[in-house]
């Protein structure tokens, strides 16, 4: 297309949007939020930054110390210089929104999908409170979504957003299912921290076609069911305090296992814990405090060659503890307490001189 096309082209679509207002009747913001194709350029996307703007205004009208929007100047013909604003010198768009630490209260602005190219939104470490929007839902191009650090409770539906990379909605009181937080095509999928909520249901097959996922943290949710197959892909996995339960079956340790950190802790698991966890030789840090394991210590944790830690504590299992565990060069951290020990102090924590920490106390030893 020519330059002259081009200017022709835009000419067409000021006069369209005029002739448009004229014949309905319909203001301008209106239009943007039917979201027409003639809304998409930069010039829309300020107009809608400045309706957030006025929206944020008007929900914290005492705030003293209002945070990068209120530097959002209307006589710029650019948003990009905005602080808290990010474009796409390719596009001539708006992508970026960061909006953390800014002491924002109310609820969130419904309109953001009519900036039809973001791809990033940091919301992050506010007061913001109430349900997220089904608005939010069809911001069809987000990549980096974080709301974590707020008051934000009640339904959301996230399932649309195809695109979706890293997902942190930690330290919020949202009470809703999973299955409507991860996106149903979660393939772009690789950090999601849900923590610190009160999300419900079972988990099942909800990440299994999370094909990129390395991070996942469900911890302290009201979530249960069984570890689902595939989890051991994902490079550091937390379920800790929730109520997941039943044996860890062995298969679930495959020879593919990618697991760096494992967090098991505060759920209602019991039986043996496999022997297969020897496939995860990439393992730092497993955690299974606080279950009703029982039996042996599995003697295949020995063949794991950076382990740091072990929290192995308030459990049931046997007082024999695996000679292996002393060519562990790397441990660190050994937490057995709580574990109904009895008679004497095992000897062979002797000779784990590579170990600084060891957590023995709430047992019921006799002497040695």
């Amino acid at each position: 297309m020519s330059e002259d096309d081009t200017d022709h082209h835009s000419s067409f679509r000021v006069v369209w949007l005029s002739f448009l207002i004229l014949v309905t009747g319909i203001s301008r913001t209106e239009i943007i939020r039917g979201r027409l194709v003639i809304g998409e350029s930069l010039e829309i996307d300020r107009e809608i930054l400045l309706q957030l703007k006025s929206f944020l205004q008007s929900e914290n009208p005492v705030v003293v110390n209002q945070g990068n929007y209120s530097n959002w100047n209307s006589n710029d013909l650019s948003p990009c210089n905005w602080p808290g604003v990010f474009c796409d010198n390719a596009t001539n768009r708006v992508t970026g929104i960061d909006l953390s630490d800014c002491n924002i209260s109310g609820s969130i602005f419904q309109n953001l999908s009519a900036l039809t190219a973001l791809s990033y939104l940091d919301l992050s470490g506010n007061t913001i409170g109430g349900v997220i929007p089904e608005d939010l839902g069809r911001c069809q191009n987000l990549k980096f979504l974080n709301l974590s650090h707020n008051i934000i409770y009640g339904e959301l539906n996230l399932t649309g957003l195809r695109n979706l990379e890293i997902l942190d909605l930690s330290l919020n009181r949202i009470q809703v299912d999973i299955r409507l937080t991860v996106p149903e095509d979660c393939r772009n999928l690789v950090v999601a921290n849900i923590s610190n909520n009160n999300f419900t249901g079972e988990v099942g097959g909800v990440f299994v076609k999370c094909w990129n996922l390395k991070y996942l943290d469900l911890s302290t949710n009201n979530l249960v069911g069984d570890i689902w197959p595939g989890f051991d892909r994902i490079q550091e996995v937390s379920l800790s305090d929730n109520g997941f339960s039943g044996t860890v079956p062995t298969w679930i340790f495959t020879q593919n296992c990618s697991l760096r950190a494992l967090d098991l802790s505060e759920n209602e698991f019991f039986g043996e814990f496999p022997a297969e966890i020897s496939n995860c030789k990439d393992l730092e840090v497993l955690t299974l405090w606080g279950n009703g394991f029982t039996g042996l210590i599995p003697e295949e944790i020995g063949s794991l060659p950076n382990i740091q830690a072990l929290y192995l504590g308030k459990n049931n299992f046997s007082r024999e503890i695996p000679e292996s565990l002393v060519g562990l060069r790397n441990l660190t951290f050994l937490d057995l307490s709580s574990n109904h020990f009895g008679g004497d102090i095992q000897g062979i924590f002797g000779r784990l001189t590579q170990v600084r920490f060891l957590l023995l106390h709430r047992n019921s030893y006799t002497g040695g």
